[in-house]
């Protein structure tokens, strides 16, 4: 064997080795902890809320179909329309003094979206927000949430997005759209030790644009409800 093969086999040796070592890493660092969760939490916006801020009940979202499809588990929800991350990560930090989950789901983030709030400081709350849940020795998740259609179909759609007194016309919701995008990709790409639950088409089950009808929940329940299988 001349000096040369030696180099390129004790190269290409090497290289296997580095591979399974990132391998076995990564299996380890998402290995689920709790296969059969029995205390799971939503932690969200309008996306995930069961009570609207009056105290009224929302019975229509997917947390809802998830517990009548799991009645022997303890399932909370944390979430109010129109919170930011930030409130998120706020009223996470309070829940988990006093609860230990089994699993933690994360889904929000469209409220930062359609405000000042930098991505940058949005990625933050989410990575705080993980790491909290973590600690606490749940499995993680951070839900991706729907494809964005755009002008193809409804979500996303400018020409349908509703119209408020900061946002006046459809060309004024594009950029608003385009970050939404971007988050998705950041969440897919930035978040460190959370398993992930991938963009879902819901088929323009949506009236508004932003909010998914009930049959678009039935379809966000059956992806997480995949999850717990």
């Amino acid at each position: 064997m001349t000096t040369k093969t030696k180099i390129f086999l004790a190269i290409g040796i090497a290289v296997v080795i580095s591979a399974t070592i990132v391998l076995l890493v990564a299996a380890k660092k998402f290995k689920i902890k709790n296969k059969n969760p029995k205390k799971i939490l939503f932690v969200g916006d309008s996306q995930v809320a069961i009570k609207n801020a009056d105290g009224q009940a929302i019975t229509y979202t997917y947390p809802n179909i998830i517990r009548e499809k799991n009645p022997d588990k303890v399932i909370d929800v944390l979430a109010l329309g129109g919170k930011k991350t930030s409130w998120m990560l706020e009223n996470l930090k309070d829940a988990l003094k006093s609860n230990k989950y089994d699993r933690i789901y994360i889904h929000g983030g469209g409220n930062d979206v359609n405000s000042p709030t930098p991505l940058t400081e949005t990625i933050s709350n989410f990575q705080t927000m993980v790491n909290m849940a973590n600690d606490n020795g749940a499995d993680t998740y951070v839900i991706l949430g729907y494809k964005i259609e755009g002008e193809s179909g409804k979500f996303g759609n400018p020409n349908i997005l509703p119209l408020t007194p900061y946002v006046t016309s459809a060309e004024q919701w594009k950029p608003y759209v385009e970050k939404r995008k971007e988050l998705q990709k950041l969440l897919g790409s930035k978040i460190q030790n959370a398993h992930i639950v991938p963009i879902y088409d819901l088929k323009s089950l949506t009236a508004d644009g932003i909010h998914p009808s009930a049959a678009g929940h039935q379809i966000v329940a059956e992806k997480i409800l995949e999850t717990l299988k």
